[in-house]
């Protein structure tokens, strides 16, 4: 079957005399609310009822109240990763009521991704909806106290904000593999990604950066070719890295990051969807499929999200930063 999307960044429409050819099935919207309820139930919630129409209410009142920005997502793939790590929490925090439990994965999940504005906007849906509830962030001593460390190593200033966008940079990377860094230059994408790695390397976790910018080759080179004549296949720069990847034996703990510093766009990020989501397979044009290794985390450092498509955008946890503390 082909799956249409009428007006989607990046997607070509369907030739008329290749649409006549399929019978047309009109698809429904999901209902979040049952699936939220199914999900929380098998994570062990036994107020599921109740929690899922609060999230539901919640996530419906951020689209409708909260600033249109390109890199917000409020869809099923967003709901999904704050039900995973509510459960999580859950089993982490067995005495913690489950509202409790419930309200921190959605304010660690959502609040990362919002600009200076929303942030106040949101949290006071939050307060309506779990009225008397008070959870403070969760201090990380060891990763706190290495992320110090390695900010008085690098002769950083430390900054309260700062250490917290690392923190919570560190807690969006547990639910999912692939992350977006987004915000103006200056604003510390690249001080965040660097300072969180060397914290993980202090704390006996090597963490090793893989950086290339997906803008400065063409699609051929960055996922490989195929000669026409003689079907020889060549790999590519990010297929490369993949393999190399693979090829060293995990028998350690250790974390490799893949950072692709430049813009995103349609032209060259469809083609890793399939990475992106629960297959972690990136498919080549010769058949191969290289898949990501649980050790192996993708993250894009980009100015912003406004050639990306939702597909894409669902796909990622995304960290917001900001040159101005006003605006991060």
């Amino acid at each position: 079957f082909i799956t249409m999307n009428p007006g989607y960044a990046g997607r070509t429409e369907l030739p008329d005399n290749v649409k006549s050819l399929f019978r047309p099935v009109t698809m429904i919207v999901p209902d979040f609310r049952q699936i939220c309820e199914v999900m929380l139930m098998s994570e062990g919630f036994q107020m599921a009822r109740v929690l899922a129409n609060k999230m539901c209410v919640l996530y419906k009142l951020s689209k409708e109240q909260l600033s249109k920005q390109h890199h917000y997502d409020f869809g099923m793939r967003a709901l999904k990763s704050v039900l995973v790590m509510a459960g999580k929490l859950k089993r982490d925090a067995l005495d913690k009521p489950e509202d409790v439990v419930l309200m921190r994965a959605l304010r660690d999940m959502n609040l990362p991704k919002f600009i200076y504005d929303d942030v106040p906007l949101f949290k006071g849906l939050i307060a309506d909806l779990f009225p008397g509830l008070d959870c403070p962030r969760v201090r990380y001593e060891q990763f706190n106290n290495a992320v110090e460390e390695e900010l008085r190593k690098k002769n950083l200033q430390q900054l309260d904000i700062q250490i917290d966008k690392v923190v919570q940079m560190y807690e969006t990377m547990l639910t999912r593999h692939t992350s977006m860094i987004v915000g103006p230059t200056g604003g510390g994408k690249t001080v965040v990604l660097d300072i969180k790695a060397s914290a993980q390397t202090s704390l006996k976790l090597p963490t090793k950066m893989h950086v290339l910018n997906p803008k400065a080759q063409t699609v051929l080179e960055l996922y490989g070719i195929m000669d026409p004549d003689t079907r020889e296949w060549q790999d590519g720069l990010l297929s490369n890295i993949f393999r190399d990847i693979n090829r060293v034996a995990a028998d350690k703990p250790r974390h490799d990051y893949i950072v692709f510093d430049g813009d995103v766009d349609a032209v060259w990020i469809e083609n890793m969807n399939s990475v992106m989501d629960d297959n972690k397979l990136l498919t080549l044009p010769n058949g191969d499929r290289i898949r990501l290794q649980d050790h192996c985390k993708l993250i894009m450092e980009v100015f912003d999200l406004q050639y990306a498509s939702p597909a894409t955008i669902s796909r990622c946890c995304l960290l917001y930063t900001s040159p101005s503390p006003r605006d991060s």
